[in-house]
């Protein structure tokens, strides 16, 4: 500590003065260990190398003001600010008492009659004090060994200062073992187990956080969603206005707002979402009245938060329907795709006892247009179809019995879809231009697929075509030789061979050449050429 350490920027003037007892130097044994001063030391040492904004600002007494000002400046100098915050953060009694200066300590001791020369640990210790209204600085006694006594006080060090913790054997009253004279230790009067509101009673907008812990929630909607350091400033929190609330209940507070409740980035913007379990659904223009969202209330939520919650999926098995009601349809959600089902599996399969969220016709599209990922393993939910099935780049692909165990399929997590869907998607061809192995390794060949068929490539075929920058999937090795026997593509594969620059349609199982005022806007692309080996283009025959 040095002199530079100030407790306050305006000081106070009285008429009166009240000189302190001279004290005497008087030997130390360790202080009794209890809850209360275990706990005072324990929590003012966590806090070493913290600066004034730490937990969005210190805040003692009733009287006291926070330490932090927008979460970024200090306000004052602060260090009755954090003695104040460790004393009300273990339930000492009598904090209105105390305000920003360090000579309210002082204050204190007198009112309580817990001023004295001997150090117990969880005291203050107050510096330079003026004998009315004045003190340099005031800490907070966390050690007490020997002859030897440990102090922990924020503000100390240069400016804006920061927590930390000293030992000295120099503690009596009338020594200076930073530069500045000692001038009494002060006890707590006493502890109360504290009492904090619940924040379900708060207000939304209403930003809260434990006695113990330094997160930061925001109230939305009964639920608690967390402050990030980096939405402080773009989201205008005003971190002096936290409210300390229950421990229990903060940690007990849903992260994400009610299904159904509308949001918006609280920094600003016309973006709008709606919250499905966890996850945020952009509101596209067209939906915004048609489905009824602008007579919702509008939440601001935090834009760190935002930001991941849009990135998220909808749980697998919530089922969905279009909020505007133009699609009739209803669907279920599996790896974040919306899987139709039919009238019929509506009942069957037990779909109808499940909730029904509405989610915005816009993002429904979407999520329809995708298929489950290729970790995924299918069955009919039914039962109907005792088949299990591999996902495979918008395909189901068959998995044969032994193919379940020998192959690890049995490990992954089974997911149980409408039989319809599942048949129409093991009807489909995997995408053309996939780049697939047998998943057991018993085959070694690389394959692209076209149309349906597996084309074997050489490894120079691999390096020369790029197919070494694509994923390789794992694909069933029964599947496999059957798509490696198929005869010829489906009609309207594009092939390309490296013989020639002539890209070529199959029809009618047979290749047909194209030109090139086929390609373009609104017709066909050269990304859905596939190329394959010469050896396979040509033993599909040329129409004539």
């Amino acid at each position: 500590m040095s002199r530079n350490l100030k407790t306050i920027a305006i000081r106070l003037t009285s008429a009166s003065a009240l000189a302190v007892t001279a004290l005497t130097t008087v030997a130390i044994s360790p202080a009794g260990a209890s809850p209360l001063t275990d706990g005072i030391s324990s929590t003012a040492q966590a806090e070493n190398g913290n600066g004034a904004c730490a937990h969005g600002g210190y805040v003692g007494g009733p009287n006291q003001s926070s330490s932090c000002r927008g979460g970024t400046t200090r306000t004052h100098a602060w260090c009755a600010d954090f003695a104040g915050w460790v004393w009300a953060r273990n339930g000492v009694t009598g904090l209105g008492t105390l305000d920003d200066r360090a000579a309210s300590f002082m204050d204190y001791g007198k009112k309580y009659g817990t001023l004295s020369n001997t150090p117990h640990v969880g005291d203050a210790v107050v510096y330079n004090y003026n004998g009315s209204d004045y003190a340099d600085h005031v800490a907070v006694v966390t050690g007490v060994s020997g002859n030897t006594v440990t102090i922990t006080g924020g503000n100390q060090g240069g400016y804006p200062g920061h927590v930390s913790t000293y030992s000295t054997t120099k503690w009596s009253v009338g020594s200076s073992p930073w530069g500045q004279r000692i001038s009494g230790y002060i006890s707590p009067a006493g502890t109360s187990t504290p009492s904090y509101p619940n924040p379900a009673s708060l207000p939304a907008g209403t930003l809260v956080k434990s006695p113990s812990g330094p997160d930061v929630k925001v109230m939305i909607a009964g639920s608690g969603v967390p402050v990030a350091a980096s939405d402080v400033t773009p989201d205008k929190y005003d971190l002096s206005k936290v409210v300390t609330v229950d421990d229990t209940a903060f940690r007990a507070l849903p992260s994400a707002p009610p299904a159904g409740t509308v949001v918006h980035d609280q920094a600003g913007g016309n973006a709008r979402y709606v919250m499905i379990d966890d996850a945020a659904l952009l509101i596209g223009a067209e939906d915004w009245t048609a489905a009824g969202y602008n007579n919702r209330a509008d939440m601001g939520v935090p834009t760190a938060w935002l930001k991941a919650a849009a990135q998220r999926t909808v749980p697998t098995g919530i089922v969905v329907m279009d909020q505007t009601g133009t699609d009739p349809s209803r669907y279920v959600m599996v790896d974040g795709a919306a899987l139709h089902i039919s009238g019929a599996e509506w009942t069957e399969d037990k779909y109808n006892e499940q909730t029904l969220m509405g989610v915005p016709a816009q993002w429904l599209k979407a999520a329809i247009a995708k298929s489950p990922s290729n970790d995924n393993v299918l069955m009919d939910q039914s039962g109907t179809d005792p088949s299990r099935y591999a996902m495979l780049n918008g395909a189901a692909v068959p998995i044969s019995g032994a193919e379940w165990t020998a192959n690890g399929y049995d490990k992954r997590t089974l997911m149980g879809v409408p039989g319809d869907w599942l048949a129409s998607t093991v009807a489909k061809k995997v995408a053309n231009g996939s780049i697939v192995k047998d998943v057991s390794g018993a085959d070694a060949t690389v394959y692209v697929m076209a149309g349906g068929v597996a084309v074997p490539l050489t490894y120079a075929d691999f390096t020369a075509f790029g197919y070494d920058k694509r994923p390789l999937e794992g694909a069933p090795g029964t599947w496999l030789k059957s798509a490696a026997a198929q005869a010829a593509p489906v009609d309207g594969t594009m092939l390309l061979s490296p013989d020639s620059n002539t890209v070529w349609q199959v029809t009618g199982g047979k290749k047909k050449a194209m030109t090139a005022d086929q390609f373009g806007a609104g017709k066909l692309s050269f990304d859905d050429v596939v190329s394959v080996p010469t050896a396979f283009t040509a033993k599909i025959p040329t129409a004539s």
